[in-house]
């Protein structure tokens, strides 16, 4: 990771703050994330989140039991992780600053979680060689990233914010799946995720904000009304679940 990349993430977590609680499983941001990879998930995995950013993910599984590693290259992201694991008295979950492309972690892992950070890299080839690595044979990758069908970005509406966050790309359906391909490993399942409704409030700095707010019933009249969003004018993210190839 250059030293350019690793400013654009310490802007980025600047304000990311300690967590004093968990997210629970209708949490508007994480919804779809959580029942996706939980549907995967298998009792006694050992799960390794890269870019776990705030935590967020990672914290919700390991009070599920799970034991879990979360890294992220940014030193104020993994200072606020480890502050809310000393909030939240947890301890089966360890959180590092590593650059998972040239760890030095020596465990190997059931479950890597890879949520919204290859379309960052320059070298997405070897992102995911570096993910083969650090499977254990049959181990399993969930990766999501954004669509370069996604609506708001043909219309123009995500230029800024992609610059905003580094994203360096987006991919179709086919690039997503000819790179997992062909670096060693098996789709399980691809899912077109998230309508133009979400994509909107995750994208506008403004309309942000108010997911804050988003609780109980309205949560799922925002996910039906975006669910048929998705039917109608196509997806803005993608859901990949692959499993590692074994190679002779």
């Amino acid at each position: 990771m250059t030293k350019g990349k690793k400013k654009v993430h310490e802007i980025y977590h600047k304000k990311t703050k300690a967590q004093h609680k968990f997210i629970d499983e209708n949490n508007f941001t994480y919804r779809h994330l959580i029942k996706y990879i939980s549907k995967y998930l298998k009792k006694n995995d050992k799960i390794l989140d890269i870019g776990t950013g705030a935590g967020t993910i990672a914290l919700y599984f390991a009070n599920k039991g799970y034991n879990i590693t979360g890294i992220d290259i940014s030193e104020k992201a993994i200072k606020s992780c480890i502050a809310s694991q000393k909030n939240l008295n947890i301890k089966n979950i360890n959180f590092l600053v590593d650059d998972f492309q040239n760890t030095k972690l020596k465990q190997k892992f059931n479950f890597i979680i890879f949520t919204e950070v290859i379309e960052h890299l320059p070298d997405d080839d070897l992102a995911l060689k570096s993910i083969f690595k650090l499977l254990k044979p049959n181990g399993i990758l969930f990766l999501s990233t954004p669509s370069l069908n996604a609506p708001l970005h043909r219309m123009g509406l995500a230029k800024e914010f992609d610059k905003k966050v580094g994203h360096l790309r987006r991919y179709s359906r086919k690039e997503i799946t000819d790179l997992v391909n062909n670096n060693n490993f098996e789709i399980i399942e691809i899912v077109e995720n998230e309508g133009i409704l979400r994509n909107f409030f995750f994208l506008n700095d403004h309309a942000g904000k108010l997911i804050r707010f988003f609780k109980f019933l309205i949560t799922d009249i925002i996910t039906f009304i975006d669910n048929l969003s998705l039917r109608i004018f196509g997806e803005s993210n993608y859901f990949v679940m692959a499993k590692k190839k074994k190679t002779s």
